[in-house]
Parts: C-alpha cells; structure tokens; sequence
C-alpha cells in the first residue's frame, strides 16, 4: 500500500490519527498543533504540505465547490465513534488514495461513498 500525506482537522477523533500513523502514513493532527486557524487556513496548510485532508466537517464542501478552492483532496468522514471513524479512514484512505492525491472530495456518507474528481 501507498503512504499518503495526510492533515487530520481537529474535530477529527485521535484514533484516525493514530491508526493512520500505524498504517506508515505521513500524518500531521491539527490538534497537535494546538490551534485551529479556521477553514480557509486549513485548506491552504493542506496545499502547501501537499497533504489530503481529513475531516467531518461539511464547509470544506463549499470551499471547494462553491468557491472553487482547488489543491489537495478531501475525506469526509461522517460522524462515528472514534474506534469506527479510524477504521473507515484507513479503508477509504487505502481505497481512495489515489483520488486524494490529485485532489478529489471524497465523502463518506454511511450508506456509501462519493468520489468527486477535480477536472
């Protein structure tokens, strides 16, 4: 499997985090940061590391549809307990990465999951 860079927004669970890091991939948590700079912010420290994001939160959606923010990928888990939203991570992360890399929203929503690829 593929090691993925990959930036955990805060409100994520720290289990993702951490299984993700178990899996070998490059992961940086916003919350060991120790700050949230706001979503704007987020997305552009996601570009500018070339890591995918990972988050829960819908108003990346409207950055990078609505407002047409381009750059690196996004999952979008749903909201899980922590032991359910890091296993579904690293099976999306392992399913999707490739997606993520060349910058698709990928979102996970329970029943499914949509791939929307950047043009």
């Amino acid at each position: 499997m593929k090691k993925r860079k990959l930036l955990v927004d805060s409100c994520v669970a720290r289990a993702v985090t951490e299984r993700l890091r178990a899996g070998g991939h490059d992961v940086v948590a916003l919350a060991e940061r120790g700050f949230d700079p706001g979503d704007p912010a987020i997305r552009a420290i996601a570009v500018s590391e070339g890591r995918a994001l990972v988050t829960i939160d819908t108003d990346f959606g409207v950055l990078v549809f609505r407002d047409g923010v381009s750059g690196a990928g996004v999952l979008r888990l749903r909201h899980a307990r922590g032991d359910a939203q890091a296993t579904r991570a690293v099976e999306l992360v392992a399913a999707h990465g490739d997606d993520l890399e060349t910058g698709a929203f990928v979102t996970d929503d329970g029943d499914g999951v949509r791939v929307r690829k950047r043009s």
